[in-house]
């Protein structure tokens, strides 16, 4: 709380049922300075299942602050509750409405491979979302989950590790909330010689484990019928070297062949905004809270 006395907040409780899956939350509203609503998620004694918090960068105890602030959450082993406490500011009341947004990943049959969808030259069967909504969105952010040396599990609605830090990245998954229908991102690493095989969106490539050794090169490519429609804008970052740019479909790795993976950022952007100019580099300024998960 910012080392505020907790005497200062009032707090409002509520009980949320969660089944088991992969889930993102996350702090959707920006309010004034001066207004404090902090959103603290736990799990409560309820339900057979158990639920494991893999909080970002900027979050501490589980408790979301400010816009952009994100929990990647497992629910596994059956139904499982989320207890969210919600403390406001007893000096400065809350004048605009905060909203706490979860999102599921969707692994069930609806996102299967129809029989009209395009056979693609992969290692995986790829495979083609049925997203309710085809409209373009906005540019977007998309959610990160790796394992990063010494830092062990770790989720960003940002950059997945630093390019300023020396811990490799051992593994990681790319999440796409609210993916339209006809596209996917397929992405893939190696470490050294040895490739894993591609995979698509909410999936993990890589290993979790302290032992094994940072990736030292990355693909990634969008795939499917509307792929044409999106553009990706990734960057990522090796030990001791500079911000490279991943272009779609090439293996991007280290000038120095066995530098590590330390850094990952991955942006979706419409086709529509290819040509607007962007930033010199993420690193040079802090990027507005707004833009973060959206």
């Amino acid at each position: 709380m910012s080392q505020q006395d907790d005497a200062a907040f009032s707090f409002n409780t509520r009980l949320l049922t969660l089944e088991p899956g992969m889930y993102i939350l996350r702090y959707a509203s920006q309010l004034p300075d001066k207004e404090v609503c902090l959103i603290s998620l736990q799990q409560a004694p309820l339900g057979k299942g158990t639920i494991d918090f893999f909080p970002g960068e900027t979050v501490v105890r589980n408790t979301l602050a400010r816009l952009g602030d994100c929990i990647v959450a497992r629910v596994k082993n059956g139904l499982s509750t989320l207890l969210v406490t919600e403390y406001q500011s007893k000096t400065n009341s809350i004048t605009h409405t905060v909203d706490l947004r979860i999102d599921r990943i969707d692994t069930s049959a609806a996102i299967m491979r129809t029989e009209k969808s395009p056979a693609i030259n992969c290692d995986v069967n790829l495979i083609l979302p049925n997203a309710a909504n085809a409209d373009v969105p906005l540019s977007q952010v998309l959610p990160l989950f790796g394992y990063i040396e010494t830092l062990g599990e770790v989720s960003s609605c940002e950059w997945l590790g630093s390019a300023s830090e020396v811990a490799g990245i051992n593994g990681f998954a790319i999440f796409w909330p609210n993916k339209p229908q006809g596209v996917d991102i397929a992405y893939s690493c190696a470490y050294g010689d040895t490739k894993m095989p591609t995979v698509l969106s909410g999936n993990f490539v890589g290993c979790c484990d302290r032992s094994t050794d940072p990736i030292t090169s990355i693909t990634m490519t969008l795939v499917g019928p509307q792929s044409n429609r999106f553009k990706l804008d990734a960057q990522v970052a090796f030990a001791n070297e500079k911000l490279r740019t991943l272009q779609s479909g090439q293996e991007v790795s280290a000038s120095q062949r066995q530098s590590k993976l330390v850094a990952i950022r991955v942006t979706i952007v419409p086709s529509s905004e290819i040509n607007a100019a962007r930033y010199t580099s993420p690193w040079d300024k802090e990027t507005p809270a707004k833009t973060i998960c959206t």
